[in-house]
């Protein structure tokens, strides 16, 4: 047991997306804290919680409201991380209200929720705090239905902290290590001059919050925003990533040049939410060989098809790359005692092992 968390030790608590990326993390740290976990996967073949005799792991969907009484029986307190982004933004939001309606009436005692810091308006080119207004209309379906989920929950009956983390990186995190460090190590990354600054948190630091915020003893309904112990460039993160592959580079070209280049960005607030053929594919191909599986398949895929030359940006990764907003973190520090132990070079250097072992580096 982990004597910071010892007020978690013999809680009952209930993982979804316990396979994912963040959600492994989290079942591992709350096993050491002394919880007796369930971790809700939607695949049998995730290895979530091997050989820990306090993780029980479920497979099974919150879709499927019937399934949920029996799930949750006994449980203290839910740690909601499930979010499909290879399906409509409704669906998950209906496995949402499944998930929350059924830990009313079972009982539990609080409910963690992972949001994202998306759902502000200002997210990323102005400076955010919880505070910061979330009413701008439209935006991604994913941004509108994290909204809804939070709203619900602010307005529920449940004990809720809403958990906003940032640019969460690290080993296993596809979109901001894994991917990137691929592209660097067949072609090399382009990035926009002025570079933006990285509201990066280090995985690790993510979990710190979900643990802190499940044994504050007085929790009402709450907002934390997580991010890392200071910004950094995005050309330190991406050049970091260049020097653990020891191939590949990073470039960089004017932000008028690339922006040009792409055209106007489309908006995707009308946009229809149902899946590409490519994410039913994945969702496919997932539930059959299990995340990791899929993942590295997936990547060999892209990496034998892939052209020499490097990747440019695309709106989103442009977007984020040339932002210069910072996301502060006080509240989460004063009210959890949220401490980010992970600076840059920390995080990289926790990071290589993973992305040598990825990419077949020696």
């Amino acid at each position: 047991m982990i004597d910071r968390y010892k007020e978690l030790n013999h809680q009952k608590v209930l993982v979804t997306g316990a396979s994912g990326f963040i959600g492994q993390a989290l079942v591992n740290a709350l096993a050491d804290a002394g919880a007796q976990v369930t971790a809700l996967s939607r695949t049998r073949f995730s290895p979530v919680g091997q050989g820990r005799a306090n993780v029980r792991t479920v497979t099974g969907s919150l879709n499927n409201a019937a399934d949920l009484p029996e799930i949750l029986r006994g449980q203290d307190m839910v740690f909601h991380l499930a979010y499909d982004v290879r399906a409509p933004a409704g669906d998950n939001l209906s496995a949402f209200e499944n998930l929350y309606s059924s830990a009313v009436k079972s009982g539990v005692k609080r409910f963690i929720h992972a949001s994202s810091i998306v759902v502000y308006d200002g997210w990323p080119n102005q400076d955010i705090t919880e505070i910061s207004p979330v009413n701008r209309p439209g935006g991604s379906p994913y941004r509108r239905a994290k909204i809804d989920m939070e709203r619900r929950l602010m307005d529920g009956p449940l004990p809720a902290a809403i958990l906003q983390p940032t640019i969460v990186y690290g080993p296993g995190s596809t979109q901001w290590t894994d991917a990137l460090a691929s592209n660097i190590a067949t072609g090399g990354i382009v990035l926009p001059t002025p570079v933006g600054v990285c509201n990066g948190v280090f995985v690790d630091d993510v979990v710190q919050a979900f643990l802190l915020a499940g044994q504050l003893p007085d929790l009402d309904r709450e907002r934390f925003i997580i991010s890392g112990p200071s910004t950094f460039l995005w050309s330190r993160l991406l050049e970091g990533y260049a020097s653990i592959v020891g191939g590949g580079s990073v470039t960089y070209r004017p932000l008028k040049e690339l922006t040009e280049r792409i055209g106007p960005k489309p908006d995707k607030s009308s946009a229809n939410d149902a899946p590409s053929a490519m994410a039913r594919i994945s969702a496919v191909g997932r539930r059959i060989l299990g995340r990791e599986r899929f993942e590295k398949l997936a990547r060999l895929a892209r990496q034998a098809l892939t052209k020499s030359g490097p990747t440019y940006p695309g709106h989103h990764f442009l977007e984020e790359v040339s932002s210069t907003g910072t996301c502060q973190i006080d509240h989460a520090r004063d009210r959890l005692g949220y401490r980010p132990e992970f600076d840059l070079d920390k995080g990289l250097a926790a990071t290589e092992p993973h992305l040598r072992n990825l990419l077949g580096k020696r």
